[in-house]
């Protein structure tokens, strides 16, 4: 295999990297078909690529003379209270062939760009069927952060509990605020471990349910409410590839202790799911976190994952630790 070059991503590189961005995800879509066929097209990703590499450092990978990697990332000022740099799954891309190596040599160019920078959180946005690059971050120190995944619309499989269901209206913000804190406190707790630092938004949740795009399903339990299943539009805060206008996005869900695996949270799926049908939806997607265990089961049975997040914290003292650190300053 000939020898891989590692240079300065240029303009001349940029059509040539949509390229191969586009003809990835077509090899994802293969396996996963409920994804939308928009990033297929060059004109989706050529334009993001032209504005991120205009104003942020990237590389690009050469194998003779041609073209088998790039990698690009924006900072991100405050990144769970960090200054971080992250690379969209659009923002970089190497050949299925060889990716573990070409992303290697690529952060190994790129990264002391992004310590020097005040970036010590390094994020990458990885599709789910690169294995052979999520196997190379891995090896970099890079974990799994985040996890994007989608569906078509046929009816969820498995126990699906009979129990009442409801569209909550303004009426139900108590319950939609009660819920979400409890939601809230859950990914506290062990082993998600993310910090419940701000109390929910009463005003939020009073604008969410009164807007006819979303759709706040309520499962009750006699007179009581046990379990929710908010929806609407495509999420922002998931991965690109997941945005379209016939996708819809669930943004949280929850099912109190006491009543967990009786096939509440499928029936809240497939009444979620006729929803979406019904509003002229193609697919549903979910963005969750890996490190809460529940979640990622229900998540992982009815859904086909798509994108990685992945991470890596970098020791922030290696900006005055470094390799060039003079002998007589190790005192």
């Amino acid at each position: 295999m000939k020898s891989l070059e590692v240079v300065p991503l240029q303009e001349k590189h940029l059509k040539d990297a949509a390229a191969l961005v586009c003809a990835r995800y077509a090899r994802l879509r293969d396996l996963v078909p409920a994804l939308p066929s928009r990033y297929e097209d060059l004109n989706a990703i050529l334009p993001l690529l032209r504005d991120l590499a205009g104003r942020a450092p990237g590389v690009a990978a050469l194998r003779g003379g041609r073209l088998a990697g790039f990698l690009l990332g924006f900072v991100i000022p405050a990144f769970r209270g960090k200054r971080s740099v992250f690379s969209p799954e659009w923002a970089n891309a190497a050949d299925l062939n060889d990716s573990r190596r070409i992303y290697q040599d690529m952060y190994t160019h790129l990264s002391p760009r992004w310590a020097a920078n005040g970036c010590f959180t390094h994020l990458i946005g990885a599709l789910a069927h690169d294995r052979g690059g999520i196997d190379g971050w891995q090896w970099l120190g890079f974990g799994l952060a985040a996890a994007d995944a989608v569906r078509d619309l046929g009816p969820a499989k498995g126990p699906i509990a009979d129990v009442d269901i409801r569209r909550g209206c303004i009426e139900d913000v108590e319950q939609s605020v009660a819920l979400e804190e409890a939601l809230q406190r859950h990914l506290a707790g062990a082993p998600t471990f993310l910090a419940y630092a701000d109390k929910s938004d009463r005003e939020f949740h009073e604008r969410w349910l009164a807007d006819p795009a979303n759709a706040l399903w309520l499962a009750y339990h006699g007179a009581e409410v046990v379990a929710c299943m908010g929806l609407g539009p495509a999420s922002l805060n998931a991965c690109t590839i997941i945005r379209d206008e016939k996708t819809t996005s669930i943004i949280r869900a929850f099912t109190k202790e006491s009543v967990r695996g009786r096939g509440i949270a499928a029936a809240l799926l497939n009444r979620s799911l006729d929803w979406a049908h019904s509003e002229g939806y193609e697919r549903c997607a979910v963005d969750f976190e890996p490190m809460n265990v529940l979640a990622t089961r229900f998540w992982m049975r009815h859904f086909e994952p798509v994108c990685f997040a992945l991470v890596r914290h970098v020791d922030h003292r290696v900006a005055w630790a470094h390799e060039g650190r003079e002998a007589r300053d190790l005192w």
